[in-house]
């Protein structure tokens, strides 16, 4: 009887604070569970939506910027630093990096190398490794040289566009716009690489960078000497005071004569860089037309006589 009473209690209390402990944590229990069933719903939704997409997309483009990271992680500052530059100086820094570059040239380096290889196995029956490594290095270096063939023809834009940018400003100047102004209006007119890069640096100076730094961006992502000269000059003009106008008609008379002297120079070289082909193609053709006749007639003589 006692033992009954006991079963008794011990199922009452259990009724008891099972109420209680679902009256207290029922709904968030509840709320809990569809959460999780909520969740569980939008990753399994999520995985199909990942599935549709495109195996490049899936996988490829994953597996690449693993691999980007990875070669950027190994490869010195040094080497980073000089792509940076390049990179830069070429244009291309909103669709590459350093570490973008280099995996180019290691992957075209193994295709080209392994192309190479394939096709003498396929041919000759044995691949020739020697020649796919050549292949393979220049298929490394390709890209570099693409990129500084790249970097120097903007180069050469921005420097021949200089003198005539330098005109612009001293007209603005002298008819009584700012400076800044007249560099905005100026590069409006112009359009190009310098133009560019000049209204970088006015993005940079109206966002609250300081001016001569801004200006000096300009040299670095440029390169160019005459750049270099001309942002020194601006800077200094401002620090001791001296009249902006003065100063750039000063620098595009200097800028217009190293243009006509790089001029000159490109003429004297022409002679030069013509006598190659003079030499290896029209040479051959003009011997083939003068002495073939004479040739011709030579045999058929030699061949009476016999």
């Amino acid at each position: 009887m006692e033992l009954m009473v006991y079963v008794l209690l011990f199922i009452t209390a259990s009724l008891f604070f099972g109420i209680v402990f679902q009256m207290v944590f029922g709904k968030r229990l509840l709320v809990s569970e569809r959460m999780e069933e909520i969740n569980s719903m939008y990753s399994l939704q999520g995985d199909e939506d990942e599935m549709r997409k495109p195996f490049v997309e899936r996988v490829v483009n994953p597996a690449y910027q693993r691999f980007v990271e990875a070669l950027g992680s190994i490869t010195p500052g040094s080497i980073k630093k000089k792509y940076e530059q390049m990179i830069m100086q070429a244009g291309v820094g909103k669709k590459f990096t350093p570490s973008s570059i280099l995996s180019i040239q290691v992957m075209l380096a193994i295709v080209m190398g392994s192309l190479l290889y394939l096709v003498f196995r396929l041919l000759i029956g044995e691949g020739n490794i020697l020649l796919s490594v050549l292949f393979g290095a220049l298929g490394f270096f390709l890209p570099y040289v693409r990129l500084n063939s790249t970097a120097q023809i903007r180069q050469k834009k921005v420097q021949s566009a200089l003198p005539d940018l330098l005109d612009l400003l001293y007209i603005s100047v002298e008819a009584g716009l700012g400076f800044d102004t007249a560099l905005k209006k100026s590069a409006d007119k112009m359009p190009g690489p310098l133009s560019d890069e000049i209204k970088k640096a006015l993005e940079d100076i109206a966002k609250g960078r300081d001016r001569q730094e801004a200006l000096k961006g300009i040299i670095r992502r440029t390169g160019v000497d005459d750049i270099n000269t001309f942002i020194t000059a601006v800077i200094q003009s401002e620090i001791l005071g001296t009249n902006i106008a003065t100063m750039l008609r000063t620098q595009s008379t200097v800028m217009r004569q190293k243009r006509r002297q790089r001029a000159e120079e490109a003429a004297m070289k022409i002679p030069i860089k013509m006598l190659f082909p003079l030499i290896f193609f029209m040479f051959p053709a003009l011997f083939v037309v003068i002495l073939g006749p004479a040739v011709i007639s030579v045999i058929e003589n030699m061949s009476g006589l016999f």
